[in-house]
């Protein structure tokens, strides 16, 4: 057996390890994962919406769930936001982003166009722009951030405690 297929044979049995590990999140898990990925990812504007930009579709797909069944808020009032290039098909690219999150091309806002070109750039990411989950309400954004805060407070004065 070569190399490579003992090392794909390993991430499979590890993946099939780790799968049948996550399967079935409960909604407090899933709101807790979104939290942690909006903290690293999102929009931290205290006045802004709740707004997280990605190129990797899955990243956004979980992004969606956290957004739909943990915060439950209707899909309808979830915007989409692309960052393309100037050298992108932009109607193949919003029909790329409309079928992976299975939203309507209606919650699409009007895309950025950035005048560069993707060969100027080192990092492609996954070809497709850069996608931004958008929902507008104060009260949302507030508990998001407020809860980073209470995680972050809390963890902080044990590292202290720790000192």
């Amino acid at each position: 057996m070569t190399k490579r297929k003992k090392h794909d044979k390993r991430l499979d049995i590890a993946y099939q390890k780790e799968k049948a590990g996550w399967k079935s999140l409960t909604k407090r898990e899933i709101e807790l994962a979104g939290i942690f990925l909006y903290w690293g990812e999102g929009a931290k504007l205290m006045n802004g919406a709740v707004f997280l930009n990605n190129t990797d579709p899955q990243v956004l797909k979980f992004t969606l769930y956290w957004m739909t069944h943990a915060l439950e808020v209707p899909r309808e009032k979830i915007k989409i936001l692309l960052h393309l290039y100037s050298d992108m098909d932009i109607k193949k690219e919003m029909n790329f982003w409309s079928k992976q999150l299975n939203l309507s091309l209606s919650q699409f806002a009007k895309p950025y166009i950035k005048q560069s070109t993707r060969i100027n750039i080192d990092h492609k990411g996954f070809g497709h722009g850069t996608c931004g989950l958008r929902i507008c309400n104060v009260l949302l954004k507030e508990k998001i951030m407020m809860a980073i805060k209470a995680i972050a407070d809390d963890y902080s004065s044990k590292i202290e405690a720790m000192l």
